[in-house]
């Protein structure tokens, strides 16, 4: 996986000499399979157009928090997660446009001329089929098909992608995760669910049991998190990868408190407190639920430890989200 060049302002896109580039924009919440389309779609059009960069430009905030024109959805990738998992195709740049009040009340014209023109260098521009931007969600496909035409740039759809019986979205993906379904929502992502965040302080409880666990705190509050359960998981750290499993609740065997995700690294002893770690949920082995004692607990710890190898012998988190683009 390659470093990723990002900007966040126009300044530092111009620094970048953009010209003749190929260019998409979207949230990209959750960088699934449609997205993955979109993606391979920008780096074709990049090579039969002989462009001389790929960019993607995304937003942050998601729109809706600034808008209000529909409900706030549950984020599925804060954007350190998109930035990661957009990480493993080969673009020139990510340009992530601050999304405030002034960005809202831009005509979908104005956005083109100031960001995707003015700043990216566009010649071409890959959409995909539902992709609405500008004021009001007024700049539509067609509309910006009969725009590229006036201004002098190429315009590709990408249509819907379907994917074990279903069309690939974020909203499907959001209902398989919150009923549970965590092996459905890989699938229709490409990629294991990723969580991250830093690690913060906890009471210690885990390692008094011997598993000594990371309380990872997401880095969004509106971050979609797992139900509550036990998972085998993949953990990157420092680009380093490692095998553990996770614990989403409140562990009700020890008086349960605050909701909490705590993960267990196998074989890992280093001091992680501070430290961003990047974990991909693999399986759900369980629900969580209270046992009758500590070393009842500790048993299904065992039990869970085995299950979650087992699992993780034959998964990568790298091979689940590969791309011919990639």
């Amino acid at each position: 996986m390659s470093a990723l060049r990002v900007a966040r302002s126009i300044a530092q896109v111009r620094a970048w000499g953009a010209s003749n580039s190929a260019v998409t924009l979207g949230v990209f919440d959750g960088v699934h399979r449609g997205h993955r389309r979109i993606l391979e779609s920008l780096v074709e059009h990049r090579t039969r157009m002989r462009a001389g960069d790929a960019f993607v430009l995304t937003f942050d905030p998601h729109p809706a928090v600034v808008t209000g024109s529909r409900e706030v959805p549950a984020i599925l990738t804060t954007i350190d997660e998109r930035l990661e998992l957009l990480a493993r195709y080969p673009l020139d740049g990510v340009f992530v446009v601050p999304f405030d009040d002034a960005t809202r009340r831009l005509d979908y014209r104005q956005f083109v001329d100031r960001y995707l023109l003015g700043a990216l260098g566009m010649k071409g521009l890959v959409l995909g089929y539902d992709c609405h931007f500008g004021h009001g969600r007024e700049g539509s496909p067609d509309r910006i098909a009969r725009l590229g035409g006036q201004r002098g740039f190429d315009v590709e759809v990408v249509e819907a992608v379907s994917h074990a019986g279903s069309v690939v979205s974020s909203t499907t993906i959001r209902a398989a995760l919150r009923a549970g379904q965590i092996e459905r929502a890989n699938d229709l992502f490409g990629h294991p669910y990723l969580i991250r965040g830093v690690v913060v302080g906890g009471d210690g409880r885990g390692r008094d049991l011997g598993f000594p666990t990371a309380n990872l705190r997401p880095g969004d509050e509106a971050k979609l998190w797992p139900p509550e359960g036990v998972y085998a998981v993949r953990v990157v750290w420092r680009e380093q990868q490692f095998s553990g499993m996770m614990n989403v609740g409140t562990a009700p065997t020890l008086k349960g408190g605050k909701k909490a995700i705590e993960v267990h690294l196998f074989e890992f002893s280093h001091a992680l407190y501070g430290e961003n770690l990047s974990v991909y949920c693999v399986s759900r082995l369980r629900d969580e639920r209270r046992f009758d004692g500590v070393e009842a607990l500790i048993t299904q710890l065992r039990s869970d430890r085995a299950a979650a190898r087992a699992v993780l012998a034959a998964d990568d988190i790298y091979d689940a989200g590969s791309s011919g683009a990639a």
